[in-house]
């Protein structure tokens, strides 16, 4: 039990004020002995257990009665939450609040969000406790948002969901700077979210520097994690993989790929028909998914966009899938934009083209009929006059990029540009894009070849360990893997670099990198760190891996190329959006926050088609254990948020009232004097 004015405590003492005033009325009278009360003393003791019983009970009920009168003045609060703020509130509440998309869901019993919820309860907890002032951080807000009374927040229009995925220890970093600024007393921090773990990133090396952060401050600082992860009903959501425009047999034609995932409730059938509805230029299909699991895939599934004698066609536009209503709403829509494939577009910088001319016939060849592959080879003090808007990928084969050169590489990075760099036969000490090559070293084979290959040489290692849930690596769409085992690599050159590592000879040396720092929000660097000539691998004559790897890192740099963007909200290409007209999407949403909701916009020169990150599909919680490692030594609890209650505490100072009022009756009663029968004579 806690209290909001928990000093009155200090008066209890009091209850002794009626056993002490007892004891001294007994002393106010002498007792003299009397020989005629002797008789009476005696008849009357069959009656003394009886009298002391009364006495004790009446004590008993004074006592209790100036008990619950303090305890009623003390403002007590009755909840689930023993030690939820110790005995002391604060002025200033500050609320880091999950705003993503899981936060949209129905709770169970309610007819509120998750997030309406937290708001109402939160609200009324932070009145029950005298709050003045709530100041609540979020992902899309740069500044914190500061409110004079905690109702205020569960009408702002600021505070609904949106599509971003949140940052937890981005808004706590954010917190810690706020509180050292602004010299506040004892704090109480409130984190209100649905636990998932895409919002709380526990392996982001933030968490340890705030947490130090936090340890460090002067005052007392208590974190109250409001957990509103509890399980619900089935929800399924659905994800546009891929919409492309194809020539097909009767014309052009629209190819859909579209996943569809659910969240099993209890007595959900495992099997089931989702029926999935397709807009496409305000035509409507439904097409019908079994779901035999928890996920299904539908691909390259084909909608006539004209016929083969129309010339016009339909070289852009956009549509949706949608899947049937549910729990959470924000999860059943998934938009995309299509147009006439541009050519893809690349740029070879090479020292020396003949070492990776395998690379110019992978870049060459195109995938498909309908698009276009092409390939130019350049020096890099050539780049100036390149037609940047139209390259999808840059080979560099040379000495890391500086000056000028990096200056253009490091801007085509930011655009969503792509960039695969294969080492130089003597690198330098430059370094650039968060990388530098160290120099080469040759492997020597750990496994016997095999006689009956032609590569069956003993000086060339293999590829160990490599992701085939990568963008450059993945298995192919029926699910089988790439060879990527059957290389041989003969040398690498080693390097410095800080990325995601998505193959490797041995745990010290990478063969395939992603450059997260030097990354775009498309990961757009990518390292090799040997080349595809015969003296240094067999990544030329096993070139399907080669192939593969290249038209996946063409096909993402390509994506920046034409009218048409398909991202997900918080990615560069958002900030567009401020200027933007919404073709589909949420009608409420305030032009203001196109940027941070899902939908399909118009600007002047692009049609953008803007889903929520992959991440939100992923029902994957934080558990008791992780969420207890995050916060290590802070002072902590966490509360799990239910739907019905209107505050996470209540005063209960009433039931002590009704208590101090049955005790003083039950005092007056014990109190008043027995009743005396007086015997009838009976008179002849």
């Amino acid at each position: 039990m806690n209290f909001i004015q928990p000093w009155m405590l200090l008066a209890l003492p009091l209850v002794a004020v009626p056993i002490i005033i007892h004891l001294v009325n007994q002393r106010r009278f002498q007792t003299v002995p009397w020989a005629a009360m002797m008789f009476l003393m005696q008849a009357s003791r069959m009656s003394a257990g009886y009298t002391k019983l009364r006495q004790w009970l009446i004590l008993l009920m004074r006592a209790l009665a100036v008990a619950c009168l303090i305890f009623f003045t003390s403002r007590p609060l009755a909840s689930g939450l023993i030690g939820l703020l110790g005995s002391r509130s604060s002025e200033v509440a500050i609320v880091l609040l999950d705003r993503s998309p899981s936060m949209q869901e129905t709770q169970a019993g309610s007819g509120a969000t998750k997030l309406q919820g937290a708001l109402q309860q939160l609200s009324g907890t932070l009145k029950t406790l005298g709050v003045q002032r709530v100041v609540v951080f979020d992902t899309a807000s740069e500044k914190p948002i500061e409110f004079e009374s905690p109702g205020a927040m569960v009408s702002d229009p600021s505070l609904v969901a949106n599509g971003l995925t949140s940052d937890i220890p981005g808004m706590l970093e954010r917190a810690l700077l706020y509180v050292k600024n602004n010299r506040t007393g004892n704090v109480n921090v409130w984190i209100c979210s649905d636990m998932r773990e895409s919002d709380w990133r526990s392996r982001d090396g933030r968490w340890a520097a705030d947490r130090e952060g936090f340890i460090s401050l002067p005052q007392e600082v208590r974190f109250q994690v409001l957990d509103l992860g509890a399980a619900s009903a089935e929800n399924r959501s659905i994800r546009i993989l891929s919409a492309k425009r194809v020539k097909g047999p009767q014309g052009v034609e629209l190819s859909l790929s579209f996943r569809i995932e659910r969240t099993l409730g209890s007595g959900a059938p495992t099997a089931l028909q989702i029926p999935v509805e397709i807009e496409v230029g305000g035509a409507r299909s439904v097409v019908n998914v079994d779901l035999q699991s928890e996920s299904a895939e539908v691909n390259d599934y084909r909608i006539a966009l004209s016929s083969e004698n129309d010339n016009a066609g339909l070289d852009k536009g956009w549509g949706l899938v949608r899947c049937p209503g549910d729990t959470n709403p924000a999860d059943n829509t998934s938009y995309f934009v299509y147009e006439k494939p541009a050519a893809r577009h690349t740029v070879i910088v090479s020292d020396n083209p003949r070492v990776i001319e395998a690379i110019e016939l992978c870049t060459n060849i195109s995938p498909e009929q309908a698009i276009e592959c092409e390939t130019e080879t350049v020096a890099s003090s050539q780049l100036d006059s390149i037609d940047w808007n139209a390259v999808a990928l840059v080979v560099w084969h040379e000495q890391l990029p500086e000056g000028r050169s990096l200056e253009l590489l490091t801007q085509f990075i930011a655009q969503g540009g792509q960039v695969l760099l294969f080492p130089p036969e003597t690198p330098n000490d430059t370094a650039a894009l968060g990388i530098q090559w160290t120099g080469w070293q040759t492997l020597d084979s750990k496994a016997k070849p095999d006689a009956e290959s032609a590569e069956g040489d003993a000086t060339l290692a293999k590829v160990l360990q490599w992701r085939n849930d990568s963008e450059l690596l993945g298995n192919t769409l029926n699910g089988a893997p790439l060879p990527v085992g059957q290389l041989g690599i003969k040398r690498i050159c080693k390097l410095q670099a800080e990325g995601t590592v998505l193959a490797a000879m041995s745990d010290e040396l990478p063969l395939l990198m992603r450059i997260d720092a030097a990354g775009s929000a498309k990961n757009g660097v990518y390292v090799c760190t040997t080349t595809p000539s015969m003296r240094d691998s067999t990544l030329a004559s096993d070139g399907i891996v080669m192939y593969i790897a290249i038209q996946r890192v063409l096909a993402a740099g390509s994506e920046r190329i034409g009218s048409t963007r398909m991202v997900t909200v918080g990615q560069p290409v958002s900030t567009l959006l401020d200027a933007a007209s919404q073709a589909a999407g949420d009608s409420t949403v305030l032009t203001n926050q196109y940027a941070q909701n899902t939908g399909v916009y118009r600007t002047s020169d692009l049609l953008i088609a803007q889903n929520r990150l992959g991440d939100e599909d992923s029902g994957k919680l934080v558990s008791a254990e992780t969420l207890s490692s995050l916060f290590g030594a802070l002072n902590w609890s966490r509360i799990e948020v239910g739907a019905s209650a209107k505050s996470l505490v209540q005063e209960i100072w009433r039931w002590f009232l009704i208590i101090m009022l049955v005790a003083m009756v039950v005092e007056a009663m014990l109190c008043m004097p027995k009743r005396r029968v007086v015997p009838m004579t009976k008179v002849n």
